[in-house]
């Protein structure tokens, strides 16, 4: 089984298309079977300028070899409809652009929403753990609470603990963290694929295989190249 992640999108549309362009390429010349399994890490809309685009193409490829996981940006958005407080909070954290992509409120934002609801916010296999922000590491992985793997993030990067399974995530944009690359972060006992796609650093593909826990392949697409 060939299993790919991908990091956080952030509306980053065209980018998405030439990385998906380029990992079918891989498979078809490189892997040359349907085992294969491609898992979005969240974060899809906010701050980039075509959610509804990015959103539209995933929804596009459901199928048992695509699985889409809840960010924390799709939680705020789905939030952005119970009140004032949870609208702004949506807005200000970049559903601004989203609404515009969208043309506001209409009624593909809310069924995109209700499709939003329906995510899960974690996805294992035997040797990996795939989720958005990260895990509280002194929890066990079954005992994980939806708001650490949305949010959690500094408790969780700092610690280089080995854990139950390798870990897969997203949330901390290594443009603006350590190591300050716009590129996949890759330890002992993580990586993190949110590469800043939406803050000039790159969309991230990591390759899996069924031997090893750690990538073993990367890819890596800008919105302009």
């Amino acid at each position: 089984m060939l299993t790919i992640a991908i990091g956080d999108i952030h509306g980053m549309f065209h980018a998405l298309e030439t990385l998906l362009e380029h990992i079918d390429c891989f498979i078809e010349t490189k892997w040359r079977n349907d085992r294969f399994k491609l898992i979005f890490l969240g974060d899809y809309i906010d701050r980039g300028p075509h959610s509804k685009q990015v959103i539209k193409k995933l929804r596009s490829l459901e199928s048992e070899n695509y699985i889409c996981l809840k960010g924390n940006h799709e939680e705020m958005m789905i939030k952005s409809v119970s009140g004032e407080t949870e609208k702004m909070r949506f807005l200000v954290s970049g559903g601004e652009a989203t609404i515009q992509s969208y043309g506001g409120f209409t009624q593909e934002f809310y069924s995109d929403l209700a499709w939003m609801t329906t995510l899960s916010t974690s996805y294992e296999d035997d040797k990996r753990f795939f989720v958005h922000a990260g895990i509280d590491p002194d929890a066990p992985l079954a005992d994980q609470s939806d708001e650490a793997k949305l949010w959690i993030r500094r408790k969780f990067i700092v610690d280089d603990r080995r854990f139950e399974k390798y870990i897969v995530h997203g949330h901390t944009p290594t443009t603006k963290n350590p190591p300050f690359t716009g590129r996949a972060d890759i330890r002992l006992n993580r990586c993190n694929l949110d590469s800043g796609a939406c803050y000039g650093g790159a969309l991230t593909a990591a390759f899996f295989n069924d031997i090893d826990e750690k990538p073993f392949h990367l890819l890596y697409q800008t919105e302009l190249t």
